[in-house]
């Protein structure tokens, strides 16, 4: 037996291992713990009946793991030829080829233990011919290895591994950490994973968990808690069966960073590869915490992430379609929940939806806007009705609300936060349905029905109020419409409201929107910048009750009250002096009505 050397620099590979592809020296157990699950799964494949079982051994005492299992075993020739492929290059792409081939034998994975190692012992035996020799081979980190026959054989097929740690790394060997390491790396193969921490210990399996997407509610809720730190406010499902993907999309309970998702969980047979991947689901989805079986998708060589390619933009699409959907369900299932789910996230998907289209969609469809009608996603009025307006003044969806729904036109409230900028996206993008359009207060107005010329009642209250009106700087417009529990409305200076004109296709022909916006909100030249003016509702039993006061003074104090409360219902700032007027106005009011009593 004579010392052999690595065909290349062997600190110098190590130094690439360490600097360019392993985040981590934690690392060299899990590549010793996938090399053993390797081995186990391509002697199954001749000799279906072979054992399976791992197991993992703490050397407190030296700073030694050995990892032993009962897989396929080396030959001389198959550790030579392995060692001497991998040495021939120091090109990471080489190492990701390599890696590929020798996927369960000695490969980069045996060669990052010396991360944390200046000596490295293996003995194998192969499981492809009976009664073969237990080789060893012993590596170093000066560049040698020595193959020869193994002075203790192995009993059975199969591979063992000794790694004794440096003094400066023996934290990576001791016996918590590794059974830390092991748990993380092994928790989810279906392999027994054997950890022996002592000759006073009893033996643990730290393999074999319930996948999170196999177990119950309970298990995937609590896998969630314990694995990412919150409970879910949801769990759906997710799976890509051409790509063997498989797993749960968990919903957040807080609100998080809108757009930076933190790290999805990913394991690939079984075995952990990465808490932080942001591959598999769409940025829009920021709410979402992954954890998934990555089945085919292939992993880069370290092994610590998924390879970029076709197939994981794929996945990724799936995936995104499928938090749709489950978003979808969720809401039609667990009203409760959902509206939960809103209470946190509704903020983030509308700042989201401003610029993602897929975040936009689903907000139409899944978000409830305050309404005329309720509270209703957009996707349901658009079903419902022939056209949708929306205000972006909280004041004006107060005081136009209850006449726009007598008129059955839904009214969506658009004043808050990000409202303006995804309904102005939904009219640029349309979708099957009504048309959104942006209502406009004084234009709509200018289309009210005006008392009619006999109306003497209306005449009368046109020479009584506008006196009264001009003293305060307002004009008076007379109108009649429904509902007549509505008596004034109140409009400051107009002529900058938001208001998207028809367009001449959308003029001609039978386009129901055109129809219909021809009877609410056609432009008019009475639509140009004036001042303020209150439009009282002629129709309104209250309105017309002032034919019946008598006194002018009352009449004229009732009138400046009516004045102050279409101010309040524009939702103006009153000014001390409407707190006067409608002060004056409640007192004469008062004082007429005692008068009367009296008489």
């Amino acid at each position: 037996m004579s010392d052999e050397r690595f065909l290349v620099d062997l600190r110098g590979l190590v130094d690439i291992l360490s600097h360019h592809l392993y985040s981590s020296p934690r690392v060299y157990l899990r590549e010793l713990i996938q090399n053993a699950r390797d081995a186990v799964v391509a002697r199954h494949e001749i000799d279906p009946d072979s054992p399976e079982q791992i197991t993992i051994t703490v050397d407190e005492a030296s700073g030694a793991v050995i990892v032993r299992d009962q897989g396929i075993g080396l030959t001389e020739q198959e550790m030579r030829d392995v060692l001497a492929t991998i040495g021939a290059s120091s090109k990471r792409e080489d190492f990701a080829r390599t890696r590929r081939k020798y996927l369960g034998q000695f490969g980069i994975g045996l060669l990052s233990c010396f991360l944390i190692a200046d000596r490295i012992e293996v003995r194998s035996r192969s499981a492809r011919t009976a009664d073969a020799a237990t080789i060893s081979w012993v590596g170093s980190a000066d560049g040698t290895f020595t193959i020869s026959p193994a002075t203790e054989p192995l009993a059975e097929p199969g591979t063992e591994v000794r790694v004794e740690a440096r003094p400066d790394e023996w934290e990576w060997t001791q016996p918590h950490r590794v059974r830390l390491l092991a748990e993380r790396f092994a928790g989810l193969l279906e392999l027994p994973v054997a950890l022996h921490r002592g000759p006073v210990l009893p033996a643990e399996i730290v393999s074999q968990r319930t996948q999170p997407w196999r177990g119950s509610a309970q298990e995937m809720e609590d896998w969630a808690h314990q694995e990412l730190g919150f409970r879910p406010l949801a769990i759906l499902p997710v799976a890509v069966p051409g790509a063997g993907v498989r797993g749960l999309a968990f919903i957040a309970d807080s609100p998080g960073q809108v757009g930076t998702r933190r790290g999805d969980t990913v394991y690939s047979k079984g075995m952990f590869v990465t808490d932080s991947s942001v591959q598999l689901v769409p940025s829009w989805a920021y709410f979402i915490r992954l954890v998934v079986e990555a089945g085919d998708l292939p992993l880069t060589a370290s092994r610590e992430a998924l390879q970029d390619s076709v197939t994981i933009d794929a996945v990724k699409e799936q995936v995104g379609i499928q938090v749709r959907e489950g978003i979808e369900r969720f809401a039609e299932n667990d009203p409760a929940g959902f509206a939960r789910f809103l209470d946190v996230h509704a903020k983030g998907l509308m700042a989201m939806a401003v610029s993602d289209d897929d975040m936009l969609d689903l907000v139409s469809q899944s978000v409830k806007w305050e309404t005329n009608e309720g509270y209703q996603t957009l996707a349901q009025m658009r079903r419902r009705a022939e056209v949708v307006l929306y205000t972006t003044s909280m004041t004006d969806f107060t005081a136009f609300a209850p006449i726009l729904a007598a008129r059955g036109t839904p009214l969506v409230n658009a004043s808050y936060v990000y409202g303006r900028e995804i309904l102005r996206r939904l009219v640029e993008r349309p979708l099957r349905g009504a048309r959104l359009r942006a209502f406009d207060a004084a234009r709509f107005i200018d289309e009210l029905q005006r008392p009619l010329a006999g109306d003497t009642a209306a005449r009368l209250l046109e020479e009584q109020a506008r006196p009264v009106l001009q003293q305060l700087g307002v004009a008076l417009d007379l109108r009649e419409f429904s509902p007549v529990t509505v008596p004034v409305l109140f409009l400051g200076a107009s002529g900058d409201a938001e208001f998207d004109a028809v367009s001449e296709d959308e003029a001609d022909g039978d386009d129901a929107w055109g129809d219909l916006l021809s009877d609410l909100v056609t432009p008019s030249e009475s639509s140009a910048p004036r001042g303020p003016r209150l439009v009282v509702n002629v129709g309104s039993t209250s309105v017309r009750a002032f034919g019946t006061i008598k006194d002018r003074y009352v009449r004229e104090e009732a009138i400046a009250g009516l004045y102050v409360i279409g101010r309040l219902t524009a939702g103006e700032r009153l000014q001390p002096q409407d707190a006067v007027l409608l002060n004056r106005a409640l007192q004469a009011l008062m004082t007429a009505a005692g008068d009367t009593e009296t008489e």
